[in-house]
């Protein structure tokens, strides 16, 4: 799903880079279908008080409920679901801020659900068509993150609508 040529490999400084890792300026999407922006944050073993948070590009549903399951839920700092222009109203890419990711299981398959912030559930492809008893399973809930700087992004923003009166 992800494509990358030998042109869009990038340097690093040998001080910056992680053995046998390469990096891209960028990469390129093979199938126009929902893809994951996963942000994790990594403990430093050696010091738990220092942490980083990487985000991961995953490529389908299934792929990212198989990186969720062994994480500590309280280590998710966020799942965005890139939708793809054909499933937007307006023919571009968009993306969804992902709350919960439920399993759904039955005698003939299991397929993943994702509820929005707005608690609006979808999907993301071809879905088995379930038969006998559903068993819904709830993988992760991300707990909402205020945004930094909320209350005075407001406060600026009514100071900046004043006006000098004569």
């Amino acid at each position: 799903m992800f494509v990358s040529h030998p042109e869009y490999q990038s340097p690093m400084p040998p001080a910056l880079d992680d053995p046998g890792t390469l990096h891209w300026r960028m990469v390129e999407l093979s199938l126009h279908a929902p893809w994951f922006l996963l942000s994790v944050e990594f403990v430093d073993p050696t010091e738990r008080d220092r942490s980083i948070t990487r985000t991961l590009c995953i490529a389908r549903d299934h792929d990212l409920a198989d990186v969720l399951r062994p994480l500590d839920p309280e280590r998710v700092k966020g799942i965005v679901c890139m939708m793809p222009a054909w499933q937007s109203p307006t023919g571009q890419w968009w993306s969804r801020e992902i709350r919960e990711v439920w399993i759904l299981s039955s005698h003939s398959g299991q397929h993943i659900v994702l509820a929005d912030n707005a608690g609006q559930e979808f999907d993301c492809g071809l879905i088995p068509e379930h038969v006998g008893d559903v068993e819904k399973q709830l993988l992760i809930r991300v707990k909402p993150k205020p945004a930094p700087g909320d209350s005075n992004r407001r406060a600026g923003g009514a100071a900046s609508r004043r006006t000098k009166s004569s």
